[in-house]
């Protein structure tokens, strides 16, 4: 049983969680970043040719550089975490929030200032160290913040929010590409317009969200029987690193994210790889039909961020690691057993989707999974610390699929013949490894004993 602070209880707890919900929304439109990579290339004097039958752009930023601005805006976002917890501890949720949201917004708006003759470490700034960073003070503080004022709905309120992030990137796609006009591809034009507008939107919505926030009270356990022999006992941030239970969750939660930098930076790719002839993989990788997939993978995120959060309440933590993990070995164990190539439609979509599924469940109920092992007490500076395994992952990823240098990927040859530059083999292979070592980590993973 949980107890709240009295002097709290009577905040309408739901409005912190809308006020969550339009955060969550703003931060997660970040993920809809693929779509400006083409129209940073062009702004900055890149030009369309045709190359080898196939449309490519020639110039500008390289194509390499432009797309690891995401990957640097995730390991930013993850370390940017270990300083907004207490930052948003000492000066209050709102003051706290407030604040990133405002630089959040400008940043969005400081890359109207990208064109012809900018460096790519103003775009890094921006979009990605900046950017980056305010996205995982925003994201994280307030998340733990509105699950310690649902001690008794933590799955749920989880899934709220965290699928309001991953819909952030739905919602925003579709507004960017609206704002964009004609067919919605973003080119040297409409840019400038599009980012003014997705920054103006962002902000309003992110400062309007802090707003509705209020500190969570101090949640303490009942002197129950049950609960004293330490199902609850909360452990303090230097406690739990003394434990091999927060290096297993680690290990699991930075397996979990891998799968967000495979379905973020490359999905599209992946899929014609998988479903095209060889002449044929830019063309589709670049077509409406491609623009649709990414849709239905962000669909899939959301879906499985609330029900998985919600089912967690249920059945508990590990079961739901259990299905979504051997889900994910299936969907490899797919990839990797398929010709490039040879795989249908109908089964790639089955296998992203199931991807993208897997990993909002997993990133939703890992916060309760921590919550649970190591107590409510600490939970957001407990949880800011294995969230740096999100980072590690996006990284991994990065010069995985890059064949070790993402500024500079060298060209992988697939079975049919296909040229790409993204490693897919190998990254899956590795994916797979980690995949059966965190099964077997939650098979034999045990709440930890705090000693007396």
């Amino acid at each position: 049983m949980y107890l709240m602070d009295t002097t709290k209880q009577n905040t309408n707890r739901w409005m912190v969680v809308l006020g969550t919900v339009f955060i969550q929304l703003s931060a997660g439109s970040f993920y809809a970043w693929a779509i400006f990579n083409n129209g940073f290339m062009l702004k900055t004097g890149g030009v369309v040719k045709m190359v080898n039958g196939a449309k490519k752009i020639v110039g500008g930023l390289p194509a390499a550089s432009v797309s690891f601005t995401f990957t640097l805006g995730m390991l930013c976002l993850s370390l940017a975490t270990l300083a907004g917890i207490p930052l948003a501890k000492k000066y209050g949720i709102k003051i706290v929030n407030t604040i990133a949201a405002i630089i959040y917004g400008l940043s969005i708006l400081g890359l109207t200032m990208i064109g012809k003759g900018s460096s790519i470490w103003t775009l890094w700034l921006f979009g990605g160290v900046l950017l980056g960073a305010m996205n995982g003070v925003l994201y994280l503080t307030s998340l733990t913040n509105a699950i310690k004022w649902f001690p008794e709905k933590k799955g749920l309120i989880s899934g709220i929010c965290v699928a309001c992030y991953g819909l952030g990137s739905f919602v925003f796609k579709y507004i960017d590409m609206w704002v964009a006009g004609g067919n919605g591809v973003i080119n040297a034009s409409n840019i400038g317009r599009v980012l003014l507008w997705w920054g103006i939107l962002a902000l309003v919505l992110a400062v309007v969200g802090s707003l509705l926030l209020k500190d969570a009270p101090e949640v303490v356990t009942a002197p129950s029987a049950a609960e004293t022999k330490s199902e609850n006992v909360n452990f303090s941030t230097s406690e739990m690193l003394h434990t091999p239970q927060a290096y297993m969750i680690f290990f699991c939660l930075m397996t979990a994210c891998m799968f967000m930098g495979l379905l973020g930076a490359a999905v599209t790719n992946m899929a014609a790889a998988w479903t095209q002839s060889p002449k044929d993989v830019s063309i589709w990788a670049g077509s409406s039909a491609a623009a649709f997939f990414v849709a239905v993978v962000a669909i899939a995120n959301t879906i499985g961020r609330f029900v998985m959060g919600w089912l967690s309440d249920i059945t508990g933590r590990k079961p739901v690691f259990f299905i979504t993990f051997i889900i994910q070995l299936l969907t490899l164990l797919a990839l990797l057993m398929t010709k490039p190539g040879d795989m249908s439609m109908g089964m790639i979509y089955t296998v992203v989707m199931a991807m993208a599924f897997c990993f909002g469940g997993n990133i939703t109920v890992f916060p309760t999974f921590v919550s649970d092992y190591f107590g409510l007490r600490d939970t957001s500076r407990n949880y800011s610390v294995i969230y740096q395994g999100f980072g590690i992952g996006a990284i991994l990823v990065g010069f995985l699929m890059a064949s070790g240098n993402p500024l500079n990927p060298g060209k992988v040859t697939l079975a049919n013949g296909a040229v790409l530059t993204q490693n897919f083999p190998l990254l899956n292979k590795v994916l797979l490894v980690m995949v059966i070592i965190s099964l077997v980590i939650f098979a034999v993973i045990k709440k930890p004993v705090k000693k007396a």
